[in-house]
């Protein structure tokens, strides 16, 4: 069994998987697997990858899988989930890639602490070098992931799910997986890991690259993905009731759901309508109101209101 499988989906990503192949090829962890999923591109990213490692000596580490479709980033990275053999796994975007010591450093704080959930920082590169800048996650003591910090975690979530590398046990016995939705099903992934984890470690040091890219998925103009997001996190929800969490961290969940959510939903929606409909943020508005019943409330709900509030204020 390996320690780690470093799940990648890909799809016309033949511009930047070189860079993302290279940085696993360079990894100080040796005992590792790479699984490339081939989302049906039109572009040959695969073959680019397979003439690329062809005469490395870490060509063996590598294992290709397809989805039946193209199916977005969450089915193809259950593929791969489905095939990974590591005691911990990662994920890749294509177009980001990893410094040398990663997952080394992660293993190593990850198996100190037995965790189920390491994670570290990350660099984001912006599409002007001056828009260089270090994305920190939320810090909290290694060990167990008690109740207190749980909290926390979630009443300041970031979802940066690809800083983290995840037991793979831990997983199966939680049944987290991907939904098939194409927007959030990242977010929502990392909220039922946060919220099912015993233990957690962390490496305070920025080792992900993510890159800016005009053409990612996240970026396309489309005009209702923002009903993909209230989709994944009604799955969300029923994830929570389900593992016996929903009331135990109503309030969080709420929050989280409030800012990743409705939130992001309504910014979405406003930004790729051409016309935007009152009736569509009267329905957006709505679907916030059903699943955060007493959101007047949550104080972290009601803190970012006032936020806005001021924002609005300064900036009319």
């Amino acid at each position: 069994m390996p320690k780690l499988s470093v799940i990648i989906p890909v799809y016309n990503a033949k511009k930047t998987i070189i860079r993302c192949v290279d940085s696993l090829l360079n990894q100080t962890l040796q005992d590792m697997e790479v699984i490339i999923i081939d989302d049906h591109g039109q572009d040959d990213s695969i073959k680019t990858i397979q003439n690329h490692i062809a005469k490395h000596p870490r060509r063996d580490q590598f294992r290709f899988a397809k989805t039946p479709t193209n199916s977005g980033p969450g089915p193809a990275r259950n593929i791969g989930l489905q095939a990974a053999q590591g005691e911990y796994i990662a994920f890749v975007d294509s177009d980001d890639w990893v410094e040398k010591e990663m997952y080394s450093m992660l293993y190593e704080m990850a198996t100190q602490h037995s965790a189920d959930l390491c994670y570290c920082n990350a660099i984001f590169e912006g599409s002007k070098k001056n828009r260089e800048r270090t994305l920190s996650n939320i810090s909290v003591e290694s060990g167990p992931f008690n109740d207190k910090s749980k909290r926390h975690f979630l009443s300041h979530f970031r979802s940066y799910f690809s800083l983290y590398i995840y037991h793979r046990e831990f997983l199966n016995d939680n049944a987290i997986i991907f939904f098939p939705e194409k927007s959030a099903e990242d977010v929502c992934f990392l909220a039922c890991a946060i919220l099912c984890a015993k233990s957690v470690a962390q490496v305070n040091r920025a080792m992900y690259h993510y890159t800016y890219d005009s053409n990612s998925l996240s970026r396309f103009q489309n005009e209702k993905r923002y009903l993909d997001k209230l989709s994944a996190f009604r799955r969300l929800f029923d994830f929570t009731k389900t593992h016996g969490l929903y009331e135990e961290y109503r309030q969080e969940l709420e929050f989280v759901y409030f800012k990743k959510a409705y939130l992001s939903a309504l910014i979405n929606y406003l930004q790729n309508a051409k016309r935007p409909k009152v009736k569509v943020l009267r329905e957006i508005y709505q679907e916030f109101t059903e699943v955060c019943l007493d959101y007047t409330k949550s104080r972290l709900i009601l803190s970012i209101f006032r936020l806005i509030a001021i924002k609005l204020f300064r900036k009319p």
